[in-house]
Formats: C-alpha cells, sequence, structure tokens
C-alpha cells in the first residue's frame, strides 16, 4: 500500500477466539479451477489456529478488491477415473503396515504386485 493509506482491516471469525481482526496481508483466498468452489485462509492473531473457511463468489470479489491474495488449484483429475474392485479395508491397511516394515519388503510387494497381473491377465 502507498504511504499514508489506511490499510483495510478485514474481520474473520476464528473458531477458538472468536472474531478477530486481520490485514490483507493476513488472508489467503484458493479457488478451485475445476468446480469454483472457494475458501479463505488465515492464522488467528490470537491462538495462531491455521482458520479456513468456505465462502462465495461475492465475498471472493470483495475480499480480492480489498487485496487479499488469490491462488487457484485444482482438482485431481484421477477423481474422474472408474475404479473397480473392493475398497481398501481395515486389514489391508494392516497387511500393508506389516509388509513395508519387513526388510524385504520392496521385493515382497513387487513379487504381490506381480502376482496380481497374472491374475489380471488370466
Amino acid at each position: 500500500m502507498a504511504k499514508g493509506v489506511a490499510m483495510p482491516i478485514i474481520r474473520a471469525t476464528c473458531p477458538t477466539c472468536g472474531d478477530v481482526e486481520l490485514t490483507p496481508r493476513d488472508l489467503k483466498v484458493m479457488v478451485c479451477s475445476t468446480n469454483g468452489e472457494a475458501t479463505y485462509g488465515f492464522r488467528c492473531p490470537g491462538c495462531k489456529f491455521l482458520v479456513s473457511k468456505k465462502t462465495d463468489k461475492q465475498v471472493v470479489e470483495v475480499l480480492v478488491s480489498s487485496g487479499v491474495s488469490m491462488s487457484f488449484w485444482r482438482l485431481p483429475a484421477e477423481l474422474n477415473e472408474s475404479h473397480d474392485g473392493e475398497p481398501i479395508n481395515y486389514d489391508d491397511l494392516i497387511d500393508f503396515h506389516y509388509l513395508i516394515n519387513s526388510d524385504d519388503w520392496i521385493i515382497r510387494l513387487r513379487d504381490e504386485l506381480n502376482e496380481v497381473g497374472k491374475d489380471i491377465e488370466s
């Protein structure tokens, strides 16, 4: 901001501290370029908690026009892929945990993946 120009004060709510006053430098707007959903985030000046809140287009416009920086992100393309088979369950996670805690885990994992590939080709 130019010298002598007052910086806008933005009021937001921290779930721990309640209403807090922030400057545009304290906030960041994040917009998903895939679906247009937006959030703004800040670190609470009181408790230092990171706060993120979903918001709408009108609030994004007000925040950005007040000097808040905006960044874009996109959803991963993998969300649009079809997935076959059973979902991962707790037993799968436990098996994987034991697998990667063994000294030869990478060899065993490779061998198991090769077996799965053979089953698929059959």
